[in-house]
C-alpha cells in the first residue's frame, strides 16, 4: 500500500508543472488569436475595390484602364510589397507591423476619400494611396499569420486558418455594409474603410504578441524537419540537422510563419529567454551547426542554439540570415523547376485578380445592356444603385468561393498527397475549370445569374490555386527558404495581371459611350480579355501537365 504513492506522485507534480508552464500564456494567446480575427477581417479590403472602383474612376473622370493601373499598384503593394513586409514583421514583432500597417490603411483610404469628395483628377495620387493601402493591409494580415502560428505551434494548422478565413471573408463582410448602409453612397463608403479599418488594426496592434514557451520549440524542430519531403543535398542537410535537436536550441526563425503556413522568422523580442540548464552543452552544439551552415549557405536556417540571452550575439545571426535569403534568391531565378511553377502561378493568379477587379465593370455594362435611356449630356452620368448592389452581389460570391476554396484546397492536397498523387493535379483541375468560368463570360451577354456563375467559378478557382501552391512549394524546395520562394511567388501575377486588365481597359473604354462612360454592349464591352485569358490558360495547362508527366515518378 506504501509503494502506491510514489507512483501517482511524480505523475501529479509533472502535470502540476505541465499546467504551470502554459497557463500563464493560454489567455493571452487566446485573446491574440481572436484580436487576429479582427485585424485580419479589417485588413482585407483590397479585393473588396471591384464593388467600388466604377463610382470612383467615374467620379474623378478616369478611364476603366486607369482602373486597371489602380488595382495593378494594389498588387505592387500587397505582392511585391508582402516580402519587404514579412521582414519588417521578423525583425520587429507583430505588433509594430500592426500599428505601422494601420496608418498606412487610414491615411491611404482617408485620402481617397477625400479624392472622391473633391472630384481631384490625378492618377498617380490615387494610385500611390490604394498602393500604400495593398501594403499595409497585407503587413497586417502577415502579422496576424505569424502571431497566430507562432502562439499555437501544435495547432498551427488551425491557428492559420482562422485569420486566413477572416482575410478571405472580409469582402462579403463589406459588400453587406456596403448594400445595407452605403447604397449610392460610395464616398461614405470608402470614409467607413479609413476609419473603421485604421482604428481596429491599430487598437488590435496592442493585444497581438508572440508568446513563446521553451516546449514550442522542440515542436518547431520537429515540423522543420518532417513537414517537407527532402528532394535535394540541401533539404537533406536540412533533415540531418533537425534529427537530434538541442536541449538549448532557440532560432531566431520560424521559416515563413507570416505566410498561411506559419513557418517563418520569429522577432529576437520573442524568443529572447532561452535556458541557462544546459548551456555547458551549447559550444559544440553550436560548432557544429557553423560547419553545416557553411556547407549549405541555406536561408533562415541559421541557429542560435549556442546563443545566451545578450543582444550581442544577435548580429551575426541577422547578417547570416540577410545574405541567406539573397543566396535563395539567386538559387531560385536559376531554378527550372521554380521558374515554371511561377509561369503557372503567374497565369492562373492573374486571370483570378484581373476578374476580382473587374467584376465591378463587367456587372455595370451587363445592367446597362441596351439601355439608352440614360444616354444624356455632359461629363458624368451616376451608376444606378441598383447597379451597384450587383457590384456588391458579385464581390461577396468571389470572397466567398475564395474562401471556400482555400479551406478545401488544404485538406485535398494532403489528402491526394497521402494516397500518392501529386498536389498539381488539383491545379491542372482547377485551370481547366478556370477555362470554363472565363468561357462563360465570353458567351454570357447579359444574364445575371450565368455571371454569378462565372464569379463562383473563378472565385474558387483562386482560392484553390492559392490553397493549393504553398505546400507544392514546400514539397519542391522545403520550408527552410519557404518564406523566401513564397514571396517570390507571389510576385508572378503583377506582369499578367498588368497585361490583362489594360487589354481589358482598352477594349471597354473602346466600347463606351463617350458622354455617359457607360458601356452598352453587354459582354462586347470586355468580351476579347477574356478571349486572352483562355489562351494563357490553355498554355498553363500544357505546361502543367509537363510539369506532371516530369514528377510522375517522385510521388
Amino acid at each position: 500500500m506504501n509503494d502506491d504513492p510514489p507512483e501517482v506522485i511524480p505523475i501529479d507534480v509533472d502535470e502540476s508543472l505541465s499546467t504551470h508552464k502554459h497557463n500563464p500564456h493560454r489567455v493571452p494567446r487566446l485573446i491574440a488569436l481572436f484580436v487576429s480575427i479582427l485585424v485580419a477581417l479589417a485588413s482585407g479590403t483590397l479585393y473588396f475595390y471591384g464593388a467600388y472602383s466604377p463610382q470612383l474612376v467615374k467620379r474623378v473622370g478616369l478611364t476603366t484602364s486607369d482602373s486597371a493601373t489602380i488595382a495593378l499598384c494594389m498588387t505592387l503593394g500587397s505582392g511585391i510589397g508582402g516580402f519587404p513586409a514579412g521582414l519588417i514583421i521578423d525583425k520587429y514583432g507583430p505588433q509594430v507591423s500592426i500599428c505601422m500597417g494601420s496608418l498606412f490603411i487610414f491615411v491611404s483610404y482617408f485620402s481617397i476619400y477625400n479624392i472622391y469628395l473633391n472630384r481631384y483628377h490625378s492618377l498617380l495620387l490615387i494610385c500611390l494611396c490604394m498602393g500604400l493601402a495593398g501594403f499595409g493591409s497585407i503587413t497586417c494580415y502577415f502579422a496576424t499569420l505569424k502571431a497566430s502560428q507562432a502562439n499555437f505551434p501544435k495547432n498551427r494548422g488551425t491557428a492559420g486558418a482562422i485569420p486566413v478565413s477572416a482575410y478571405g471573408f472580409a469582402a462579403t463582410v463589406f459588400s453587406v455594409i456596403s448594400v445595407k448602409f452605403y447604397n449610392g453612397n460610395t464616398g461614405g463608403l470608402i470614409e467607413f474603410l479609413a476609419f473603421f479599418c485604421g482604428v481596429v488594426t491599430f487598437v488590435g496592434s496592442f493585444f497581438i504578441h508572440v508568446y513563446h514557451d521553451e516546449e514550442d520549440e522542440e515542436e518547431e524542430e520537429a515540423v522543420a524537419s518532417n513537414g517537407y519531403i527532402p528532394v535535394d543535398g540541401e533539404l537533406t542537410l536540412l533533415t540531418d540537422q533537425s534529427i537530434e535537436p538541442p536541449p538549448m536550441a532557440r532560432t531566431n526563425s520560424l521559416a515563413g510563419s507570416f505566410s498561411f503556413w506559419g513557418i517563418g522568422e520569429r522577432t529576437p523580442k520573442d524568443s529572447e529567454a532561452s535556458s541557462f540548464a544546459e548551456s555547458s552543452r551549447s559550444n559544440s552544439i553550436y560548432e557544429q551547426q557553423q560547419q553545416q551552415q557553411q556547407q549549405a549557405m541555406l536561408p533562415n536556417s541559421i541557429q542560435s542554439s549556442s546563443r545566451k540571452p545578450s543582444q550581442a550575439n544577435l548580429r551575426p545571426s541577422t547578417k547570416k540570415k540577410s545574405s541567406g535569403q539573397w543566396e535563395a534568391i539567386k538559387q531560385r531565378i536559376v531554378d527550372k523547376e521554380f521558374l515554371t511553377l511561377y509561369f503557372i502561378a503567374a497565369i492562373t493568379s492573374g486571370i483570378g485578380q484581373m476578374y476580382i477587379y473587374s467584376v465591378g465593370f463587367i456587372v455595370t455594362a451587363q445592367y446597362y445592356y441596351n439601355r439608352h435611356e440614360d444616354k444624356r449630356g455632359g461629363d458624368y452620368a451616376p451608376i444606378h444603385p441598383d447597379a451597384a448592389k450587383l457590384q456588391a452581389i458579385q464581390v461577396s460570391i468571389i470572397s466567398i468561393a475564395s474562401f471556400s476554396g482555400r479551406l478545401v484546397a488544404g485538406f485535398l492536397s494532403d489528402f491526394i498527397h497521402k494516397h500518392k498523387f501529386q498536389r498539381l493535379w488539383i491545379v491542372f483541375v482547377t485551370i481547366i475549370f478556370q477555362c470554363l468560368g472565363q468561357l462563360i463570360l465570353v458567351l454570357n451577354v447579359s444574364s445575371h445569374v450565368w455571371i454569378t456563375i462565372s464569379s463562383g467559378v473563378m472565385g474558387s478557382c483562386y482560392g484553390l490555386i492559392f490553397g493549393t501552391y504553398p505546400a507544392i512549394v514546400a514539397d519542391s524546395f522545403g520550408t527552410k527558404t519557404f518564406s523566401t520562394n513564397w514571396g517570390l511567388i507571389c510576385t508572378g501575377s503583377v506582369v499578367t495581371l498588368f497585361i490583362l486588365n489594360k487589354y481589358f481597359g482598352w477594349i471597354y473604354d473602346g466600347n463606351s459611350d463617350p458622354n455617359t462612360g457607360h458601356c452598352y454592349k453587354g459582354n462586347g464591352c470586355y468580351q476579347g480579355s477574356f478571349e486572352l485569358g483562355m489562351v494563357l490558360s490553355g498554355i498553363a495547362l500544357i505546361v502543367t501537365s509537363v510539369l506532371m508527366w516530369k514528377h510522375r515518378h517522385k510521388v
